[in-house]
């Protein structure tokens, strides 16, 4: 065999493989890069479609919350009213009766009666506000009671 011949023969073969190789190096980087390309879309979608259904259950929640705090107005309102009407009605009752000396009587045969018909005044007064406060804070309570339930029904 001639020894040109063995030469070019491997020349041959050297610069196959290398043309070979980067050619396949580069559509290797190629379906590399469009795999890459893909994934990403995939993930810009899913995190598109968890944003809008976060925004969902977001406008779902401010949507009840809103709901919730016109009835709890309304509804403290209403009790307003309330105490407002039977404070009204209270200011004709009698005040405590007191002793000589100006203080209030201390003995328990001083009271006139133990009815809520027979309260002075004051007592009267002090009873109504503090009922309304009472049903003021148990309507809040409700309110929050009601939106930790709403949020706790939406997470999976």
């Amino acid at each position: 065999m001639n020894p040109y011949f063995i030469a070019g023969s491997v020349v041959a073969v050297v610069l196959a493989y290398g043309v070979g190789h980067w050619q396949g190096d580069d559509a290797g980087q190629a379906k590399v890069n469009a795999q890459w390309d893909k994934e990403r879309a995939e993930q810009m979608a899913a995190f598109a479609e968890a944003q809008r259904q976060a925004r969902e259950k977001e406008q779902a929640l401010q949507q009840g919350a809103d709901n919730l705090r016109m009835e709890k107005e309304r509804e403290i309102k209403n009790i307003n009213a309330r105490a407002t009407a039977l404070a009204n009605s209270l200011r004709e009752r009698p005040d405590r009766p007191t002793t000589e000396s100006g203080a209030v009587s201390g003995s328990a045969c001083a009271c006139s009666g133990a009815s809520g018909a027979q309260l002075a005044r004051g007592d009267g007064e002090f009873l109504a506000r503090y009922s309304a406060d009472a049903a003021r804070l148990s309507i809040e309570l409700d309110k929050c009671v009601k939106q930790y339930e709403a949020v706790r029904q939406l997470r999976p």
